[in-house]
């Protein structure tokens, strides 16, 4: 699918929206990244447009490191709208009132709480730890001297690694701690889109090639699929050079959901 554009993936997709499945990520892809975490917002129409997806696709899901929990509260829509949430890298799924995890990482939160307390305790200036509960996230975006931060930061996070058994994930000017069972965005884009004919997932980051992994072993498998990457100075390399489709930035990511929502609702009137 070399060399195609927006208007040729939105034309193949919103022809079989029954059989056709669309998962994305949330930062970077649906929000702008921001310094502070918590501040982040989907971008204008990003809402409107999974709400309008939701109602004529077979799936469609956010797939991000955030807690389910935090998606909820961002991209809340009407209960039967079908957009499934998948938090945390898909250890968690928002059952419309609660986020539920995996069983098998209920284990494990004794070990993220250790992890935790011991990156607070560090003190390391303009370093943000997000508590996920299941896991855990070191920011530095903050900080004054974000070279400097990121490598005690990196250190830090190596001891933790492997002082709890937790898994290092890099991010953008972040370093995730996840759990060792397995479960990351591929795990839930070769799941969900097993049995669908068409599959495509938008996403900018490192946890994103995990998700073209999974696309890759569907198109083995005989389903048609897209590889599309959100464009952006810290989007990397691997992640653009393998998409199908690589879009400007949020805001071009939303504007293509929404016509691909468009052109299916009119392709099945």
């Amino acid at each position: 699918m070399i060399g195609v554009n927006a208007d040729e993936v939105i034309r193949r997709l919103a022809e079989r929206p029954a059989s056709t499945g669309i998962f994305t990520d949330f930062d970077g892809t649906l929000s702008v990244t921001v310094p502070d975490p918590e501040s982040a917002q989907p971008a204008a129409g990003a809402v409107e447009a999974l709400g309008g997806l939701a109602r004529i696709f077979a799936e469609v899901a956010v797939i991000s490191g955030r807690p389910a929990q935090w998606l909820a509260a961002r991209l809340a829509l009407d209960q039967g709208d079908g957009l499934e949430l998948f938090g945390l890298h898909g250890l968690e799924r928002w059952t419309g009132t609660a986020a539920e995890p995996v069983e098998a990482a209920r284990s494990f939160i004794g070990l993220v709480e250790r992890a935790r307390d011991e990156a607070v305790a560090a003190a390391i200036d303009g370093l943000f730890v997000e508590d996920k509960v299941l896991g855990l996230t070191l920011h530095w975006r903050r900080a004054e001297d974000p070279t400097a931060t990121g490598e005690k930061v990196m250190k830090l996070a190596g001891a933790l690694a492997r002082s709890t058994g937790l898994v290092l994930q890099p991010g953008k000017a972040s370093i995730e701690l996840v759990l060792p069972i397995g479960i990351d965005k591929g795990t839930v884009v070769r799941e969900r889109g097993m049995g669908l004919g068409d599959v495509a997932f938008l996403g900018d980051d490192l946890s994103d090639v995990l998700a073209f992994d999974a696309l890759d072993d569907l198109a083995a498998r005989g389903v048609a699929v897209t590889r599309i990457a959100v464009a952006g100075s810290e989007a990397p390399a691997e992640l653009i050079e393998r998409a199908d489709l690589v879009l400007a930035d949020p805001t071009e990511s939303v504007h293509f959901l929404a016509a691909l929502a468009e052109a299916a609702e009119g392709a099945s009137v």
